[in-house]
């Protein structure tokens, strides 16, 4: 059986089921290019050569048939290093392999020289109609030459734009009249803050009809910053897009004190039915009342949400890959009245603080801030789960809920604890083993409780 076993391999699958599945990889890599930022090595598998190029050099029979397929020739992953023949004639290549399918159409600029990005998006201009998505970064170049005027006509089937650069574009703005391609279809957007601030609002009246998930990538460290009048201006450029943003993602968007007082001042908020802010979460002071989720990812100062009020609607909160400071003393204005928390994959320190936050004891100090939180879900980062925390959290909501016929507040605490609801919905997914005693513990106290 074992021999026979190892006289099948992958070769001997037929033609149109290597096809298939070699169709399935190229999908999956798109969809990843379309939530992820342009980086060289994204293109890197093997040789310095994108996909399908390393699956036609398996071996004669793969080249046969990746050859045969223009579907898999969709995706052209470009790194301009130096302007010559030699770029055109590869993207020129892989443009005729593809037929007459829709592209996928990524450029990373090198930096080093003028002219490399407008020749070849002047190149690919005939070819704009069948764009699928088009990804463009670093597009400035070494003399600040703005090339988004090269982005000009008409594209139909275009559902994903990105245009990111992470060192040029701060010094120049100049970008309100020069994109002006025509893209109705867009559902995924993805921009830098300065870019996001100087786009023309007619142009993203025009084609962000459609538009489902929108992201402005504001850089790493203090380089995300937003002082004055420019938060002003970047609430602006969304409020000009025609719809209610489904999803609208901040990325590393560090507010100032400036930036927020100039916001309240002009009487504008950032708006979006979910709010995903990745790293800091200074925008939650921004986010107006009419948002339904937040979600924070990769943030390492939860317990600012000790002193940064929620949305007042907002009913869910997500937590990603987060962690915490020490808790301090929770202050007494911070009330939330969401009721659903989801906690997937973050340090125990994260953990701890919303337990605190929903009313676990921390320096003998009791409240409920999130009173009218019900569901609580966790998924484990390891196997710690906080018991004696979690235990306290959900006896002080009990304690609390049945004291609701008494004076809505406590002297004591200075916490307002008219309105607390007891936990109705506790789900754990990878936590460590727990006892029958412990479990049943759990089961008195709460309707719907899984631990798994």
């Amino acid at each position: 059986m074992a021999r026979r076993m190892s006289r099948c391999s992958f070769s001997s699958l037929p033609a149109e089921t290597v096809s298939g599945i070699l169709k399935a990889v190229l999908e999956d890599i798109v969809q990843d290019d379309m939530v992820t930022t342009p980086e060289a090595e994204h293109q890197l598998l093997a040789g310095g050569l994108p996909f399908p190029h390393t699956m036609a050099l398996v071996c004669k029979r793969w080249r046969d048939i990746v050859s045969s397929a223009p579907e898999l020739w969709t995706r052209i992953f470009w790194m301009v290093y130096v302007h010559g023949d030699q770029d055109l004639h590869c993207i020129n290549s892989q443009l005729e392999k593809s037929g007459s399918y829709p592209v996928h159409l990524t450029i990373i600029n090198s930096w080093c020289h003028t002219r490399g990005i407008r020749v070849i998006l002047q190149h690919i201009a005939p070819h704009f109609q069948r764009l699928k998505s088009l990804r463009l970064a670093n597009f400035y170049e070494a003399h600040h030459q703005p090339h988004l005027d090269t982005l000009t006509g008409y594209a139909p089937q275009l559902e994903s734009l990105q245009l990111t650069d992470g060192k040029h574009i701060h010094h120049c703005t100049d970008l309100k009249s020069r994109l002006k391609l025509d893209c109705p279809a867009l559902k995924i957007f993805r921009v830098d803050k300065i870019v996001a601030c100087n786009l023309d609002h007619q142009w993203l009246k025009n084609n962000l009809t459609h538009v489902e998930f929108m992201t402005i990538s504001c850089g790493s460290g203090s380089n995300g910053r937003i002082y004055g009048a420019r938060a002003v201006t970047l609430c602006q450029a969304l409020e000009a897009v025609p719809r209610r943003i489904p999803c609208l993602t901040l990325d590393n968007l560090r507010l100032s004190d400036s930036g927020l007082a100039s916001m309240n001042k002009a009487g504008v908020k950032i708006g979006a039915e979910q709010v995903i802010l990745c790293i800091s979460i200074d925008a939650l002071a921004a986010i107006d009342d009419d948002c339904q989720t937040i979600v924070i990812e990769q943030c390492d100062s939860v317990h600012d949400l000790q002193s940064i009020s929620l949305p007042s609607s907002s009913k869910s909160l997500e937590l990603d890959g987060c962690g915490s400071k020490e808790p301090r003393r929770v202050p007494d204005a911070r009330m939330w009245d969401g009721d659903t928390v989801t906690i997937t994959n973050s340090h125990s320190s994260c953990i701890e603080i919303i337990l605190h936050l929903l009313g676990a004891p921390f320096n003998d100090h009791v409240c409920s801030l999130w009173r009218r939180v019900t569901t609580l879900k966790l998924v484990a980062n390891g196997d710690f789960v906080p018991l004696t925390l979690l235990k306290a959290m959900i006896t002080s909501r009990q304690g609390a809920a049945e004291q609701n016929n008494l004076p809505g507040k406590n002297d004591e605490d200075n916490v307002e604890l008219e309105g607390v609801r007891p936990l109705m919905v506790f789900h754990v997914h990878g936590g460590q083993h727990i006892t029958h005693e412990e479990r049943a513990w759990f089961k008195k106290r709460v309707k719907d409780f899984v631990w798994r």
